[in-house]
């Protein structure tokens, strides 16, 4: 693919990577990036919509998702990938897909898995991310089964704004999150229509928007309340509710 200076960057040396504080690779000290290299195979830039067929890589840039489909046709979204995400693809027939124009480092599975035996740190540091991703998947579970739709979307919100603010992206009040309804449905057991309608519930309320790729949230405690949320607010932080004009 002809890369497009419109298009978010393709990722430069290990040494000089922006995400590895906050990937898989953030054990690693300066002096042994030299290893992580050898590593990567290579790089890739893709575009919104593009399926993703690498086995195993680390999000760059970019926002990719996980899905499979029902017997007739549906489209379940399984979880949504960030900018420092280990992502691999496994054999039960779910696809990724980019969500947004992204780039990511391929890695070698093999050398991967060797670097891991030989490095206690570096596996360690590759269970603890398989425990957050368990973590998550059992939230997304417990809205699947107990939460109403307005607190599905709420506590996606709360969630995907928590994974940004950890790598730096937006701040306590927001965050740049580029999904559409028909993504929250997906990841959600919802209708397009019920998911609009909870957008607008929390609209309504002053409690969060997301419009244009953009979610701002007016009333933390209020979202935290609707989602049932266990997490923690951002560090140092109090959101008092907002009032906007109109």
């Amino acid at each position: 693919m002809t890369r497009n200076a419109n298009l978010t960057p393709l990722p430069g040396s290990c040494a000089a990577c922006t995400v590895r504080p906050f990937a898989l690779f953030r054990v690693i000290p300066q002096a042994r990036v030299g290893e992580i290299a050898r590593i990567r195979s290579g790089v890739r830039l893709v575009r919104a919509g593009d399926a993703i067929m690498d086995g195993v890589f680390t999000m760059y840039a970019g926002w990719a998702f996980t899905w499979t489909a029902t017997n007739d046709g549906r489209r379940q979204i399984l979880d949504f990938h960030l900018p420092g995400d280990l992502v691999e693809r496994t054999e039960d027939a779910a696809e990724v897909e980019a969500l947004t124009d992204s780039s990511f480092c391929i890695l070698s599975k093999e050398r991967l898995c060797a670097f891991m035996g030989n490095d206690p740190g570096l596996a360690l540091s590759y269970v603890e991310g398989l425990t957050r991703d368990r973590a998550r998947m059992r939230e997304r579970l417990t809205s699947l089964g107990r939460r109403d739709a307005a607190g599905r979307v709420a506590h996606l919100l709360l969630e995907l704004h928590g994974r940004l603010l950890r790598r730096g992206g937006g701040d306590a009040r927001g965050a740049a999150v580029p999904l559409k309804q028909a993504h929250l449905a997906d990841a959600l057991g919802l209708s397009v229509e019920h998911a609009n309608r909870a957008l607008a519930a929390l609209r309504k309320d002053n409690i969060a928007t997301l419009n244009k790729g953009r979610l701002e949230i007016l009333n933390r405690r209020e979202l935290e309340d609707m989602a049932g949320w266990a997490g923690h607010s951002p560090a140092g932080t109090t959101l008092a509710p907002q009032t906007r004009a109109g």
